[in-house]
């Protein structure tokens, strides 16, 4: 029998916010096949994980704007995972990642367990699984949110989903994991708004590019770029887009 009056590890607490991170809001049940895996590989319950997630949503602005409100018995571990998260994205991203590489073991991907034995990131081979696995953790993160479908057209063929960097991810080393600073976006939305050629005004609508605006555009332009000018993005559950990072990629990289 699962020993639900362990007290939980730091590992585990890192593996449970990882996959808090990963699932929409309304998955957080008992019954959700990631949770009822991730319960059998740290020896608890569904319930018990179901909880723990749950007890992260509790700390979540996103969730009190929409009146809804998760637990009332967090621990104080939950809240201090919570803000190490939230102070250190880049780094708490991966040693989650390593964390499910130790907790996991042969159910864990690849590149976690590799993440699991990487302990300085000294080498170049070390640093390219470091850039891999907080990639993989932002994408995720990002497109749960928005439901695995683009903010601003609704495509929902995850292979044409894209977790794009509002500020870049050279640009600014502590946003490289902070899913605040991420949209999901397809293919198309991704592309145009990383070249400047739409952005999101202070509502969050879409504005486009005067040189995106040209007369006689084949129908996929027009529909797909021009004619969105305007739209509301249509905002994750969590994880809103940051409004300072917005305003920067106005400013930095919209072609105006």
């Amino acid at each position: 029998m699962a020993n639900e009056r362990r007290v939980w590890g730091r590992d585990e607490l890192l593996v449970a916010f990882n996959l808090y991170c990963r699932l929409p809001f309304g998955q957080l049940r008992s019954g959700n096949p990631a949770i009822v895996r991730l319960a059998g590989a740290l020896g608890r319950s569904a319930s018990s994980v179901s909880m723990k997630l749950c007890n992260f949503a509790s700390f979540d602005p996103a969730h009190w704007e929409r009146g809804v409100k998760g637990l009332n018995h967090a621990a104080r571990g939950d809240k201090a995972i919570w803000d190490e998260f939230h102070s250190d994205w880049e780094g708490l991203a991966f040693e989650s990642e390593g964390a499910m590489g130790r907790l996991l073991g042969a159910e864990a991907e690849p590149e976690a367990e590799e993440a699991a034995r990487v302990i300085t990131g000294a080498t170049e081979g070390e640093r390219v699984v470091r850039v891999r696995l907080v990639q993989r953790f932002f994408r995720q993160a990002v497109l749960s949110s928005y439901g695995n479908a683009c903010g601003v057209c609704a495509l929902g063929i995850i292979d044409l989903l894209n977790a794009s960097h509002i500020v870049p991810w050279a640009r600014d080393e502590k946003r490289r994991a902070d899913p605040c600073n991420g949209l999901a976006l397809c293919a198309l939305h991704d592309r145009a708004f990383d070249r400047g050629y739409m952005t999101f005004d202070e509502k969050c609508r879409v504005a486009v590019a005067a040189d995106a605006k040209i007369e006689d555009a084949p129908d996929v332009h027009r529909v797909g770029l021009i004619e969105i000018e305007g739209r509301a993005l249509r905002l994750p559950e969590r994880f809103r887009p940051d409004a300072g990072a917005l305003e920067w990629h106005r400013e930095r990289v919209f072609l105006g």
